[in-house]
């Protein structure tokens, strides 16, 4: 997998993909889609980790209804290679309200999604998920 061919997802450390939630300008969606469909489309597992928004970030509404409508499309896909989400939060009133958000997401698009307080929790429980364990950690 060539990182140089991902603008949205960060590759580098894959089986490891990072998201950075505020560099995402409007419109993004449309570039999403497609690495989600190259990061589906080969043959490896691999772990979404969701770094922490800083500040107050505002997804645009077209952007997260197609991100939103691509998963649901996908979930068996998705749920064929991703092993997991893991979203960091560190305010631990935001985290407490965002893991209740996420099990019912979870759920809905089969694959486990954790929110925990640090980026090296998370990268813990991310390579937890891909060695076939998904303990919740709160």
């Amino acid at each position: 997998m060539n990182p140089n061919d991902f603008q949205v997802h960060d590759v580098a450390d894959f089986p490891l993909v990072r998201l950075m939630p505020e560099g995402l300008p409007e419109g993004y969606a449309a570039r999403w889609e497609a690495e989600m469909e190259a990061l589906i489309g080969q043959p490896a597992p691999f772990v979404m980790v969701v770094a922490a928004l800083q500040g107050e970030h505002r997804e645009a509404h077209e952007d997260r209804k197609r991100r939103t409508l691509w998963m649901k499309r996908n979930r068996d896909a998705l749920a064929r290679r991703c092993r997991g989400m893991v979203g960091v939060e560190p305010d631990t009133t935001r985290r407490l309200m965002m893991r209740t958000q996420s099990a019912a997401l979870a759920g809905l698009f089969k694959v486990p999604l954790r929110i925990v307080a640090s980026a090296g929790e998370a990268d813990a429980l991310a390579r937890a998920f891909l060695d076939g364990h998904g303990v919740d950690r709160d």
